[in-house]
């Protein structure tokens, strides 16, 4: 089911936007379900139960601070911590365009989880965009996701000096009036088949970066209105989210080595497996990483 009772409603009576910006409350598992959310980063979702994103502060997500209000890993979604069918549900939720190997994305999610909902930009507002760092367009036909890797950050620079002329001012207010029009929603599930998709250019190889922008100048302004919004959001999250659940789970109950797939671990200064004895850093008081 793509959408809430509300959702439905708001769109009926054409708020397509109000029904947009409540979709993160929505999320069709039952209470006792174990939600992880890959790619969670500075806004997760109040249902997922255990978190995992790539970096601490990345520009792939304009700098936002990490939440890791629960437990937390640093991992690339193609070579995931977790064991097989740890979850029952996973959240992508803006992270698979990012990906250069959505086939081992993709298959990592399936290998953990027995059913899951991907968000991603549409391949036409990827291509008008050009959002610096996403490596895919992504298109939904016929409940297939439709996948091309991008050759460079812009697909047609004639396309794109066109749209910025004019286009572009404009063009967020239409998105934002009509969200579902612009974006993939896609549930799977492992008993229906799981994650339908292919590849249109398979063999292509990345060979280009994303331009590098300063830091600094790309951050987002802290205002008022933007503080407030992050205060409702809090808020919100701590009325939704399973905060008591979540702060009693052992989250070394669904890991595994990334070197040796033993599950025995030692949670000291580090988390150290006691098979091969590979150790995974901690930073703070509980995000584990296991990227280096």
């Amino acid at each position: 089911m793509l959408y809430s009772k509300l959702m439905k409603v708001l769109i009926k009576i054409k708020l397509d936007s109000i029904a947009w910006s409540i979709r993160r409350l929505y999320c069709p598992v039952d209470k006792n379900a174990l939600v992880l959310e890959v790619g969670s980063g500075g806004n997760p979702y109040f249902r997922s139960n255990i978190l995992c994103d790539a970096y601490i502060d990345t520009r792939e997500r304009h700098f936002a601070k990490l939440i890791h209000d629960r437990p937390t890993v640093l991992a690339y979604v193609e070579d995931l911590p977790f064991k097989d069918n740890t979850f029952d549900f996973v959240i992508a939720c803006h992270v698979l365009e990012h990906s250069k190997d959505p086939e081992k994305f993709l298959n990592e999610i399936q290998r953990v989880s027995k059913a899951g909902y991907i968000e991603v930009p549409d391949a036409f507002l990827e291509r008008l965009t050009c959002y610096l760092d996403h490596r895919l367009e992504i298109s939904d036909i016929n409940n297939e996701l439709v996948i091309t890797k991008k050759t460079g950050y812009v697909h047609d620079e004639n396309v794109r000096e066109l749209f910025l002329n004019k286009v572009s001012m404009v063009f967020p207010q239409i998105v934002r009036k009509y969200p579902f029009s612009f974006h993939v929603r896609y549930y799977w599930n492992k008993n229906e088949g799981g994650i339908k998709y292919k590849i249109t250019n398979p063999d292509y190889k990345f060979n280009w970066d994303s331009p590098q922008i300063h830091k600094e100048a790309k951050k987002n302004k802290i205002n008022i209105r933007s503080s407030l919004t992050s205060m409702f959001i809090f808020l919100l999250r701590q009325f939704f989210s399973q905060n008591k659940r979540n702060r009693h789970i052992d989250i070394t109950r669904y890991l595994h080595c990334l070197s040796c797939k033993s599950d025995k671990f030692e949670w000291n200064m580090e988390l150290i497996c006691l098979n091969c004895g590979k150790k995974y850093p901690i930073i703070g008081e509980n995000i584990i990483n296991f990227t280096n």
